[in-house]
């Protein structure tokens, strides 16, 4: 009987993290110059779960980040995934959100910072 509310009591504890666990995604750099390369690592997707990562630019437009040299963006078995791109050279300087949707119902936002292009000497 003391075994049974022990198990019952460790699953009420445990069971918000695994209903409530929110996935988290790492830009690195966190800011940069238009056309810039980052990496985009994300956790706590859902197995096998397809993700788009757009930017939203000036003026509502989004671009699309995370694609270079893949195809489809997939979460691993554990819901991690990494990715390279590149900051659209369109970006203006300033605070952009970059929106991570998974097709499983995982989503998560993320800022970046578009510094303004150096000068050439």
């Amino acid at each position: 009987m003391k075994r049974k509310i022990l198990f019952i009591a460790l699953y009420i504890l445990t069971l918000p993290m695994l209903v409530f666990a929110q996935p988290q995604v790492t830009i690195n750099p966190s800011k940069g110059e238009p056309a810039a390369v980052i990496a985009i690592e994300g956790k706590g997707f859902q197995p096998a779960e397809e993700i788009d990562i757009v930017i939203t630019l000036d003026e509502g437009e989004k671009v699309g980040l995370g694609t270079e040299k893949v195809d489809v963006i997939k979460a691993d078995a554990s819901g991690a995934f990494s990715v390279k791109s590149g900051i659209p050279i369109n970006a203006k300087p300033g605070k952009h959100k970059i929106e991570i949707i998974g097709n499983k119902g995982s989503q998560t936002e993320a800022i970046i910072e578009v510094t303004p292009k150096e000068k050439k000497k």
